[in-house]
């Protein structure tokens, strides 16, 4: 990997989102949705649903200010996505391709390729359309890029199921001009994991379970490997150790979910200064400090996430193992977050729900839209929460 100056960067997540990308879910849906657990989903998606769901998450990111690209446009504009098409789909000879795609939508193509369509003609008989290994994690676009303060680093995909992403969403950066900081290879490494902070930034890590590495998502080597590489200059990177054994305590004392797939599961910021963390996790989590040596990174100290945090000057509001994804919100500015909030049975906010977003509010920052968020549903099934849902172009 090289370093790049670059103006697709983000060097603390707090500040300004100028641009972020989002993706629409279409007929690739469909696999997860019927076929949740080998394709990552936490339970079933209905399409439809979370259509409009993300149609909603959209509206109320583009009414804080901010430019949202779709994946589609970007390709489309980098003229990928015919390519595409021809890549990923198989369309019979018959079929006069060009006119379809000339005809179709940007959001329409991209479609088809992920849902790696295969058409079959039959003499007398409607055509077959076969949906074969669909890329259907795609609209959990922050995986597969970590957008730091040299610009975005394309991820090694832990999941078979999602390496096909990362060649699609290359070719979308490409197609707006951006320069790689870096790329990674050998090693997993996933986006879901990277908080930048300004002079410091923090990347969850592989568990260490009695002597042994648990890799959940993202390899220790791999942290390693991206401080080695130029792909960040922070003053400081933590490499957080997933505190897996506090989180399956956690689970069976309250009969929750795991939160520790990514750190931004339960760890995130909300303005300059103001985390929001789960703290039975954040004291039970290592972060391996690296402070930045020249062009390089050393090993300086070892410490626990909550500690760190405290040592950096932040406020830390503690979340509620009552609520699924309290720390997967947008930050839209600095105490301006886009969260997601627990409805009651009517799909109406409540603030005993949703004691994070109160608290939040207590310290002054703004929750988007109208005080509240954005009602948890379907479209979380997934096995992820908004953060999970946008990747930024670029802060500041």
């Amino acid at each position: 990997m090289s370093a790049h100056s670059n103006d697709h960067s983000v060097r603390a997540e707090h500040e300004r989102l100028n641009a972020v990308r989002v993706h629409r879910p279409g007929l690739e849906l469909w696999s997860g949705s019927v076929d949740p657990e080998p394709n990552l989903f936490d339970a079933h998606v209905p399409p439809e649903q979370a259509r409009r769901e993300h149609d909603r998450l959209v509206a109320a990111i583009e009414s804080a200010g901010v430019e949202v690209h779709r994946l589609s446009d970007d390709l489309e504009a980098g003229d990928h996505l015919d390519a595409l098409v021809a890549e990923y789909a198989t369309v019979p000879e018959a079929v006069d391709l060009d006119a379809m795609l000339d005809a179709w939508e940007p959001r329409e193509k991209l479609g088809l390729v992920l849902s790696r369509a295969r058409l079959e003609r039959h003499a007398g008989a409607a055509t077959d359309l076969h949906v074969e290994a669909p890329v259907s994690n795609v609209f959990f676009q922050r995986d597969t890029t970590l957008v730091g303060d040299r610009g975005p680093v394309l991820c090694e995909m832990y999941e078979p199921v999602r390496r096909p992403e990362v060649p699609i969403v290359r070719r979308a950066w490409e197609a707006i001009g951006a320069e790689f900081a870096g790329e990674m290879s050998g090693e997993p490494l996933e986006g879901g994991e990277f908080l930048p902070a300004g002079e410091f930034a923090l990347l969850g890590v592989s568990a260490e379970v009695d002597g042994e590495e648990v890799v959940i998502r993202t390899s220790y080597d791999a942290g390693t490997r991206l401080l080695d590489s130029g792909a960040v200059g922070y003053d400081e990177v933590g490499l957080v150790r997933a505190p897996l054994a506090a989180d399956r305590r956690l689970r069976e004392e309250h009969g929750i979910d795991s939160r520790v797939m990514h750190l931004l599961g339960w760890c995130n910021i909300a303005a300059e200064g103001l985390a929001v963390v789960d703290a039975t996790l954040a004291r039970h989590a290592t972060v391996d400090v690296y402070a930045r040596d020249g062009e390089g990174y050393t090993l300086d100290r070892s410490t626990t996430t909550l500690d760190y945090l405290e040592e950096q000057g932040y406020d830390v509001v503690d979340v509620s193992p009552t609520e699924r994804w309290p720390t997967n919100f947008l930050a839209v500015d600095d105490g301006r977050v886009v969260p997601l909030y627990e409805p009651d049975a009517d799909g109406a906010y409540r603030p005993e729900n949703n004691p994070t977003i109160e608290r939040l509010k207590e310290r002054g920052v703004e929750v988007l839209p109208d005080g509240e968020g954005i009602p948890r549903a379907a479209l979380t099934n997934g096995a992820g929460g908004i953060h999970c849902m946008t990747t930024p172009l670029s802060r500041g």
